[in-house]
């Protein structure tokens, strides 16, 4: 063979070789495939992460809330100092209107379990 037919037989892949890119790549693909199935049947390993989400997305939830306390506590502070009897009217009927929620909350969810709904 010559320089210039042996060029021209290498620039196309033989058969053989065409058969073991073929493999290769459906080893990928079936490894892709078995880490997938690995990580939905690891259930505890699944509850862990999602723990981990909403334990960081409630934290950053606290902060936010504590920033916006720590904002508000000298306005409140004055008001209850102001208006004492107000403030306390107040406070007293959000608690009302919540412990009637929680109230209403149970009995209808009594109803549903009873039947009666």
């Amino acid at each position: 063979m010559t320089g210039s037919e042996r060029t021209g037989a290498e620039s196309t892949p033989r058969e053989g070789e065409v058969v073991e890119r073929d493999v290769e790549q459906l080893r990928a693909e079936i490894g892709d495939t078995v880490e997938e199935l690995v990580h939905r049947v690891d259930v505890p390993q699944r509850v862990r992460e999602k723990r981990a989400e909403v334990t960081e997305r409630v934290q950053a939830q606290v902060a936010h809330a504590r920033e916006v306390v720590a904002e508000k506590a000298p306005a409140v502070e004055d008001a209850v100092r102001r208006r004492p009897l107000v403030v306390g009217g107040v406070l007293a009927a959000l608690l009302l209107m919540l412990l009637r929620s929680r109230r209403r909350k149970r009995a209808y969810r009594k109803d549903e379990v009873d039947g009666t709904r």
